[in-house]
């Protein structure tokens, strides 16, 4: 039986959502490089060889193989650790130091888990950003000339220190936070809808359609819902921020006349000019494709895994 929250030590959650993340991410990975190729394709005038999400698959598998798909792997496991195991840990450290008011209303505490899981989202942000970092720009590095599109970074391969040590080199501390002011939001929002939403659409999948709390299907359908919520929630974040930390440094960008934006607003502006309000949309399609699978992974190995943990932590007490 699981361990009860007062009976669970502080870093469980950390542990147990940050391992599921990187679980689900190995599955959804080479979805989420075709998603951050697609939103970086077109800017600038650029060329756009992505067409489709499954000929963006097909495209990359053929010419750079199953590396190719998998490309940023490291770093992203990375990111996804630092950035869940803060967001889902650091937002039940706060629930359970808040305490819950059973006599407040159905509004306010939907109210209070947005705004903890907006909190819990910006640490996480923080985190998380220098590895957002080097996910993004390996991702987009091709080994084939035709799909390369954005900045090719000649320091986005090897090892993730690495990456990180010549990001400094080139650009500073700072550098490594690169795209923050996009990045921030982009989890902030992505945290509180997800933390809230789930929950929500959960209790009127069980009243509607009469699934149990516990069933498998109840979870997947609800995480499906709320992935959705969260991708059109997020995505001109994310799109604002996946092309703010891969365009040219100020020492790559030199005196050639490469886009260099100066804030996430500027992104947004750029490509509305030159693509439509639509262009804020790219690879919005793979988003979800990538985020819907990868919300319901997360969700279902959580909860195994905090079963999991109480056993051992049962199994340790005797």
């Amino acid at each position: 039986m699981p361990a009860s929250t007062a009976e669970r030590p502080w870093w469980g959650e950390f542990v147990c959502s940050g391992s599921s993340a990187v679980l689900a991410y190995v599955f959804t990975n080479p979805v989420d490089v075709v998603k951050t190729r697609m939103a970086l394709q077109g800017a600038a005038g650029g060329s756009k060889p992505y067409p489709s999400v499954l000929s963006a698959l097909w495209q990359i598998g053929r010419a750079e193989g199953v590396a190719g798909l998998q490309r940023g792997l490291y770093p992203g496991c990375f990111w996804q650790f630092s950035n869940v195991s803060v967001r889902f840990g650091v937002y039940a450290s706060f629930k359970r130091l808040s305490g819950t008011d059973e006599t407040a209303s159905p509004l306010r505490k939907y109210l209070q888990s947005l705004g903890l899981a907006g909190i819990s989202g910006g640490l996480a942000a923080l985190a998380s950003n220098p590895f957002f970092i080097v996910k993004t720009r390996l991702q987009a590095t091709s080994s084939s000339g035709a799909l390369a599109v954005g900045q090719q970074h000649a320091a986005a391969s090897g090892a993730v220190g690495g990456a990180l040590a010549a990001i400094v080199r080139a650009d500073g501390l700072p550098g490594l936070f690169r795209g923050l002011s996009a990045f921030a939001p982009r989890v902030i929002v992505a945290s509180a809808v997800q933390l809230s939403t789930y929950d929500t659409v959960k209790g009127w999948v069980v009243s509607s359609c009469g699934l149990r709390p516990d069933q498998l299907l109840t979870h997947v359908a609800s995480s499906f819902v709320t992935g959705a919520a969260v991708v059109a929630a997020m995505q001109p974040f994310d799109f604002a921020a996946t092309r703010l930390v891969n365009s040219p440094s100020a020492a790559e960008a030199g005196g050639g006349g490469a886009a260099v934006y100066s804030s996430p607003w500027d992104v947004m502006r750029k490509t509305v000019a030159s693509e439509g309000v639509l262009g804020l949309y790219s690879g919005g399609t793979a988003n979800y494709l990538r985020f819907g699978p990868y919300c319901v992974l997360v969700f279902v190995f959580v909860e195994r895994a905090r079963v999991l943990e109480a056993a051992v932590l049962e199994r340790l007490r005797r």
